[in-house]
């Protein structure tokens, strides 16, 4: 539940223009691997790069317009048939001007 009220709270909390990109394993049952793909794919800010038979995609999320790239990873565990979902890479990017550092 504490989970939850975070995310909640960042995600209405106002936010500068930064660079968030979120490398994502998530793991689903092999046989529903087509349907979960497109269902991620049909978010805003997801990108499934890769699949393989075994249900291993690997999954990039940025920020999207109204949405904290944390919400929509947490949001990956409401969908029949996912079983892990794991952050593996983040990157955040912003100088003290709140310019995006190249």
């Amino acid at each position: 539940m504490r989970l939850g009220t975070f995310v909640e709270h960042e995600h209405q909390a106002m936010r500068p223009t930064v660079e968030n990109i979120c490398g994502v394993l998530v793991h689903v049952v092999p046989a529903r691997r087509q349907q979960i793909r497109a269902e991620l794919e049909a978010r805003p800010g997801v990108e499934v790069h890769t699949m393989t038979d075994d249900g291993k995609l690997v999954v990039v999320v940025e920020d999207a317009e109204g949405q904290w790239a944390g919400s929509i990873i947490t949001s990956f565990h409401d969908i029949d048939g996912v079983l892990s979902v794991a952050l593996v890479y983040h990157h955040f990017d912003k100088d003290l001007e709140g310019e995006i550092v190249p």
